[in-house]
C-alpha cells in the first residue's frame, strides 16, 4: 500500500505544475497565435499535441472511429479550438478529472509520445517561439507524466484490493477454524 501512496504523492506535484502552466496563459497570447496563417513547426507540433489530448473531449477536434485525431490541417483545427481560448483552457483543465475517472483514452497520450521524446520539445525552447506554446508545452509534459503515474498506480491499487479481500477471507476462515477448535476442546 505504501508504494501506491508514494506513487500518488509523486503525481500531485505534476498536476500542480500542469495547472500552473495553464494559469500562466493569457487570452491575448492565443489572439497573437490566431493571427498566424502558418505557424512555425514547433508551435504546430505543440498544438497537435493539444488536439490529441482533446480528442473526444472538445467537439471542435475531429476524430476517427477509434477516437484518434483525424484532420488534414492541424493548424486549422487548432484555430477552431482557439476561437474561444477560455473554453480551450477549461477543456484542458478538465483532463485531470478525466484521467482520475478513467474517462480518457490512452490514445490521447500515445499519439504525443514521439513529440514528447524530441529534445527540442521543452518549455524553454518553445518560449523563444511563443509564450503560449511554452505554457502549453509545459502543461502537455506534466499532464502526460501525471497520466503515466495514475496508469501505473491503478494495477497496484487493484492488487492491494485483491490482497485485502484474500486476507479478509483467510481471517474469516481462521475465525471459523478457531471457533471449531474451541468447541472441540470444550
Amino acid at each position: 500500500m505504501t508504494s501506491v501512496q508514494a506513487d500518488l504523492d509523486l503525481a500531485l506535484p505534476l498536476v500542480e505544475k500542469a495547472k500552473k502552466a495553464l494559469d500562466g496563459l493569457k487570452i491575448d497570447d492565443f489572439r497573437m497565435l490566431k493571427a498566424l496563417k502558418t505557424p512555425p513547426v514547433d508551435i504546430d507540433k505543440t498544438f497537435t499535441c493539444v488536439l490529441n489530448l482533446l480528442c473526444r473531449i472538445d467537439q471542435n477536434v475531429p476524430v476517427d472511429k477509434n477516437g484518434k485525431l483525424k484532420t488534414e490541417n492541424t493548424w486549422k483545427t487548432a484555430l477552431s479550438c482557439m476561437s474561444n481560448p477560455q473554453v480551450l483552457l477549461d477543456n484542458l483543465n478538465l483532463l485531470k478529472g478525466k484521467i482520475d475517472n478513467d474517462e480518457i483514452s490512452a490514445n490521447n497520450f500515445k499519439a504525443n509520445r514521439a513529440t514528447l521524446a524530441e529534445e527540442t520539445f521543452t518549455p524553454e525552447i518553445m518560449k523563444s517561439k511563443s509564450e503560449c506554446a511554452s505554457g502549453l508545452c509545459d502543461y502537455i509534459i506534466n499532464i502526460t507524466c501525471y497520466y503515466d503515474v495514475v496508469v501505473s498506480v491503478e494495477p497496484k491499487k487493484q492488487a492491494v484490493a485483491e490482497a485485502q479481500a484474500q486476507l479478509a477471507a483467510a481471517n474469516e476462515k481462521k475465525a471459523q477454524v478457531d471457533a471449531l477448535v474451541a468447541e472441540l476442546n470444550a
